[in-house]
């Protein structure tokens, strides 16, 4: 064997592809990840790898699934309640049970509900009141939300209003 011959062939078996020298790239890089699990580091940089997909994977099903209340419970408007009950060291012993059989601003969300409900253009039993915020002792914002089908966008708005004779009614 003369110097020309180890020039020409290597010693060491390279990869056959047909087609060039791109071909022949492509195959280098379609066979790295076997050579890389090879070695015991390999394995081990490959398994890590995969389970870090099956993670992200699991995890990002998780928050596309997300658990939905119930069909017929819908969450007690507490805020105004708390602001207007009276301290616990002036509370008397009649004014707790008032208190406790009516939330005052219950009705409020309730109107609210309604008026946006009619507005979105859904049924009533579709738009949750949140949270409510006095303006003063006939007038209160409350927040509504309206549950879309299909896992559409949530339309919320603030919702102004006002207590005349006949009990809360919308004026926005």
């Amino acid at each position: 064997m003369n110097a020309e011959s180890t020039f020409v062939r290597p010693s060491r078996p390279a990869v056959v592809a047909p087609g060039g020298d791109g071909a022949r790239l492509a195959a280098m890089v379609l066979a790295l990840p076997m050579r890389v699990a090879a070695t015991p580091l390999g394995r081990r940089a490959l398994a890590a790898a995969a389970i870090a997909v099956v993670l992200v994977t699991w995890v990002g099903t998780l928050y596309d699934h997300t658990d939905r209340p119930a069909a017929g419970r819908r969450p007690a408007v507490h805020a105004a309640a708390s602001r207007d009950a009276a301290p616990p060291g002036r509370r008397t012993e009649a004014a707790a049970p008032a208190a406790a059989k009516r939330a005052p601003g219950a009705a409020a969300g309730e109107a609210a509900a309604a008026w946006f409900a009619g507005r979105q253009r859904v049924a009533v039993d579709r738009v949750r009141a949140l949270q409510e915020r006095r303006v003063s002792a006939t007038e209160r914002r409350v927040l509504v939300i309206a549950e879309a089908a299909g896992g559409a966008k949530l339309p919320s708005a603030y919702v102004t209003v006002r207590k005349g004779r006949d009990g809360w009614t919308a004026v926005s």
